[in-house]
């Protein structure tokens, strides 16, 4: 089936192939695949693709299809041997469904769902509370890799990303690449946006369920908390205390969400400052170690030198000999 669009000021070719059947249904009057009110639905041309999977860059990512949902009432999809691609869906409001195989999951406003390319799976809207929802079909050389990324394999399909004003207008900044008519500088746009889109999602990632939603916001919190008392020599301990947990957890918690340990990140906040502060000031070492909690100017010379790869004087000496080039 081919029919075109209309949609800001661009005409598009919509064509469901063999892996996008439309409507699935039991009966058509209560299962649809699409035609709401308001609905956005792109397929890219052939061309297009055919050029995304050939471009630098773009071809290690690169969205093939692309739309939202107002209100998406009795929508359902089934898919029985997958999509060549892998498939994100984003709930605004309300909720909906989602089968891999016999698994179930609930989605939810704020759940990020990711289909590996080639899984039969079903999603539908909930009967009751119907879904608004965006939705990318994306491929690439690094797909893979995205799916590592977010621990797809061992977590399941589910992520929780709560801020839906932050995801929206990432989504709105990759639909807006469609503005390029699909030169090669816009097919890299909408790549690029969509990077942005994962990085949103990797850095407001929070947990699933309510009880470790709620110790992950108390250890997020301790990020101000470090923010607010770069000046003093604040211990693991201080930290989670703060945080009201233990050390461990509180340790084991933060280096899942950050990739370190939280001393290493206090640490790097504090050799950032004083970057800063030989950048913009006359301070001399010594005053530049205290203003970030070191007594010890030759301790604070050393650290700065493990993380930046040179000493203070050096890195404010080739600051200025870069400036003044």
């Amino acid at each position: 089936m081919v029919y075109s669009i209309l949609k800001d000021g661009l005409s598009y070719l919509i064509k469901y192939t063999d892996h996008m059947t439309p409507n699935v249904t039991e009966s058509a009057e209560t299962r649809i695949r699409e035609g709401f009110p308001e609905q956005r639905l792109v397929v890219l041309p052939a061309n297009a693709i055919e050029r995304s999977r050939i471009l630098p860059l773009v071809s290690q990512l690169h969205i093939t299809h692309i739309g939202s949902f107002l209100t998406a009432p009795h929508h359902y999809v089934e898919r029985k041997d997958g999509a060549p691609q892998a498939i994100l869906i984003y709930c605004l409001t309300g909720s909906g469904s989602l089968y891999l195989g016999d698994d179930h999951y609930t989605i939810k406003p704020g759940h990020v769902a990711i289909i590996p390319p080639h899984t039969p799976h079903i999603y539908h809207a909930d009967d009751k509370y119907p879904w608004s929802i965006f939705w990318i079909h994306f491929s690439g050389h690094q797909i893979r890799e995205v799916l590592t990324s977010f621990d797809i394999d061992r977590s399941g399909p589910r992520l929780y990303v709560p801020d839906t004003h932050l995801m929206r207008d990432a989504f709105e900044n990759i639909y807006a690449s469609l503005n390029y008519y699909f030169s090669d500088a816009g097919l890299l746009s909408m790549t690029s946006e969509l990077m942005v889109l994962f990085s949103k999602i990797k850095l407001h990632q929070a947990h699933i369920e309510p009880q470790k939603q709620s110790a992950q916001n108390r250890m997020m919190e301790t990020l101000q908390f470090m923010g607010r008392h770069l000046n003093m020599p604040l211990t693991l301990k201080d930290l989670a205390t703060h945080a009201n947990q233990s050390v461990p957890y509180y340790s084991k918690l933060f280096k899942a969400h950050h990739n370190q340990s939280p001393m290493t990140y206090f640490i790097q906040l504090k050799i950032r400052k004083a970057c800063e502060l030989l950048d913009q000031t006359e301070m001399n070492i010594q005053e530049v170690a205290h203003k970030i909690g070191y007594e010890d100017a030759y301790y604070f010379s050393r650290l700065f030198k493990k993380v930046q790869g040179t000493s203070p004087t050096s890195y404010r000496e080739n600051l200025r000999k870069l400036f003044k080039a």
